[in-house]
């Protein structure tokens, strides 16, 4: 209650009703909807730019982005020598060149069609700063999703579908020393970590959740981030539970950080454990 002039009481307002960071109506990151003060508390920054105008979260652009990927990785493979794509296969330093400029081009797509279109900032995107508390969460989280990776593996090879050979199997046969399998990690804990995060998490979820919300986006984000691993079920069904746990991460701390440190570690695993 509050005094006026004239010596009467008033009630003072109520704050406003705010949307928790899994709330399936929301559409915008969390934190980003939010007064100043009631974004202190976060382990957001408080003072990050709003988006300067709404944007239309259209199903089409996701489509052009991912053929433009395709349409420019063909033609790379086209105009390249093909000995260089064969030594990619069993040179660590060849892969790892090879992997850099692959999710080169897939980052920036997303960042094309991100800034460009829809979320329209980078901080929309999930470019934003964590506390450090989240850096640990995304390294144990992406452990758990290894686990649930291998989980998924035994029960499918048990099924009858037994685990599908990987690119990165048969460079692995070549690694000789420990600077080769340096490389090695280098190249799917850095640029595949980043590239994927940043299409899939930071682009392509924050379309499909602007538009059917988080549970579906989250959903869906993870579905399409596993069929492009293959399309047996062997192949795309270990990594749906990796993308249903990157697409939480994301949603639960506004940033795209946890979900690559979570991916790093689920691709070191894969290489240094199997």
């Amino acid at each position: 209650m509050t005094a006026t002039a004239d010596g009467s009481e008033t009630a003072e307002p109520a704050p406003p009703d705010l949307p928790g960071p899994l709330d399936p109506t929301r559409t915008t990151p969390p934190g980003t909807d939010l007064p100043e003060t009631h974004r202190a508390g976060t382990a957001l920054p408080v003072d990050l730019p709003a988006v300067a105008e709404r944007r239309v979260p259209r199903l089409l652009d996701l489509v052009a982005a991912g053929g433009l990927y395709a349409g420019l990785l063909l033609g790379l493979v086209t105009l390249v020598d093909p000995d260089l794509l064969a030594r990619a296969e069993a040179e660590p330093r060849t892969f790892l060149l090879v992997q850099a400029l692959d999710d080169g081009i897939l980052t920036g797509i997303a960042l094309l069609f991100g800034l460009w279109r829809f979320p329209g900032s980078w901080e929309a995107l999930g470019f934003r700063a964590v506390r450090r508390r989240w850096w640990v969460i995304g390294a144990a989280s992406g452990v758990g999703a290894a686990a649930l990776a291998w989980a998924v593996t035994a029960a499918l090879d048990l099924g009858g579908w037994p685990p599908p050979g990987h690119p990165v199997d048969t460079i692995l046969e070549r690694v000789r020393t420990p600077g080769d399998l340096l490389m090695v990690l280098l190249a799917v804990t850095v640029p595949v970590a980043i590239g994927e995060e940043v299409f899939f998490r930071g682009y392509a979820y924050r379309l499909l959740r602007g538009r059917f919300g988080v549970y579906a986006g989250i959903g869906a984000t993870a579905f399409l981030f596993a069929l492009v691993h293959g399309l047996e079920p062997n192949a795309w069904g270990p990594i749906l539970p990796v993308g249903l746990v990157f697409g939480v991460l994301v949603e639960r701390s506004g940033s795209l950080a946890p979900a690559i440190v979570g991916h790093a570690a689920v691709n070191a695993l894969a290489v240094l454990v199997g």
